[in-house]
C-alpha cells in the first residue's frame, strides 16, 4: 500500500494548529521534524523545546482531494503557504515494527552478558542473555551511555546486591543487574510508559515482581542500597544529587552516565561524599563510578 505525503515548513508557533488542520483534512499521521538543521540541547525543567521552523510531514490516503487540502492550509496560513512550499510525494507502506529487525545488532558486554532481540538464537549456552526489543522507552544497549553501564555491570560481582535503577527507561540496566546476580532492584522512572516497558521486559526475561519493583520517584522507600545506577542527563544528575546520595549506603557504589565530557566536573562537584574512579568516555559521553565515603 502507498500513501500520499504532504510536507511543508512552518514556524514553530503554528505547528499545533496546522497539525489539527491536517488531521481534519484526512491525514492518517503527522510527524514534526527540524526544517533548518537547528540542534536542540538539554532542556530546562518544564521546557518543551521545538525548532524555530518545523517540517510537517503528513500521510494521506491516495484518494485524498489534494486541492481541498491545499485550500484548508491556505485558509489557515494564507499566502505563507506559497513561501513555505508544499511538497507532494508518495511513500510505500512499511511495517516498521518488523523492519528494525533487519538492522538489529547483538551486543556482548564484559565478555559474558549478551543483549539480543527477543526472538534471536542464544549466542552461547553459558552466556547471560538479556532479550529486549526496541520500544517507546529508552535503552536497548546501542547507545554509548547504556553500553558503558552494561559493561560495568558485566565486569563486577553483583551477588547479593540491592540495586536502584534511577531513570530506568526500558529497564535494561536493572534487568541486567538481576541476571548478573543482584538480589533485588527498584526500577524508578517518572514516565508511565517507561514503567510499563520495564515490567514487560522483565516478564519476558523471567524476572519476577518479587525481584524487580517498578515505581515513580515519589514512591521510593527511604532505605539505602549497595548500588545506584543513574543513566540520566547532566541536569537531573546535579538536581538529584541529594536524593541519589541518600539512597546509597556508606561503601556503596554510584554509577552515573548520561553526561558529556565538558559536564563531568560540574556534575561531580555535587557529590562531595564520594571517591570517584577515572571516568570512561565513549563518543563524548561519560560514565563514572563513585564509592560513598561518608556516613
Amino acid at each position: 500500500m502507498a500513501w500520499l505525503s504532504i510536507r511543508l515548513s512552518v514556524p514553530a508557533a503554528r505547528v499545533d494548529a496546522l497539525c489539527d488542520t491536517l488531521f481534519d483534512a484526512g491525514a492518517q499521521s503527522v510527524t514534526v521534524g527540524d526544517a533548518g538543521d537547528v540542534p536542540l540541547f538539554e532542556p530546562g525543567p518544564g521546557e518543551t523545546p521545538l525548532w524555530p521552523h518545523a517540517l510537517l510531514d503528513a500521510l494521506f490516503p491516495l484518494e485524498v482531494d489534494i486541492g481541498a487540502v491545499r485550500a484548508r492550509l491556505r485558509a489557515e496560513i494564507g499566502d505563507a503557504i506559497t513561501q513555505a512550499g508544499l511538497d507532494v510525494g508518495f511513500v510505500e507502506d512499511v511495517d516498521w515494527s518488523q523492519t528494525w529487525r533487519d538492522h538489529a545488532t547483538r551486543y556482548c558486554f564484559g565478555g559474558r552478558l549478551w543483549v539480543v532481540p527477543r526472538d534471536a538464537e542464544t549466542p552461547d549456552d553459558d552466556a547471560v542473555v538479556l532479550r529486549i526489543d526496541p520500544g517507546l522507552a529508552f535503552g536497548t544497549g546501542g547507545h554509548a551511555t547504556t553500553a558503558m553501564c552494561l559493561d560495568w555491570l558485566a565486569q563486577h560481582d553483583l551477588a547479593g546486591y540491592s540495586v536502584i535503577d534511577f531513570g530506568a527507561g526500558s529497564g535494561i540496566l536493572g534487568i541486567a543487574a538481576l541476571l548478573l546476580g543482584a538480589v533485588d532492584v527498584n526500577a524508578v522512572d517518572h514516565d508511565p510508559q517507561a514503567r510499563l516497558a520495564t515490567l514487560a521486559n522483565a516478564t519476558y526475561n523471567g524476572i519476577g515482581l518479587q525481584q524487580l519493583r517498578v515505581m515513580a520517584p515519589d514512591a521510593l522507600p527511604t532505605i539505602t542500597h549497595d548500588l545506584v545506577l543513574a543513566n540520566i542527563l547532566a541536569g537531573p544528575l546535579m538536581t538529584l544529587a541529594p536524593v541519589l546520595t541518600g539512597l546509597i549506603r556508606p561503601g556503596g557504589v554510584l554509577v552515573m552516565s548520561g553526561m558529556l565530557v565538558h559536564q563531568l566536573d560540574a556534575v561531580l562537584a555535587h557529590y562531595p561524599g564520594f571517591r570517584f574512579a577515572a571516568a570512561q568516555v565513549r563518543d563524548s559521553w561519560v560514565m563514572v563510578e563513585g564509592t560513598r565515603t561518608g556516613g
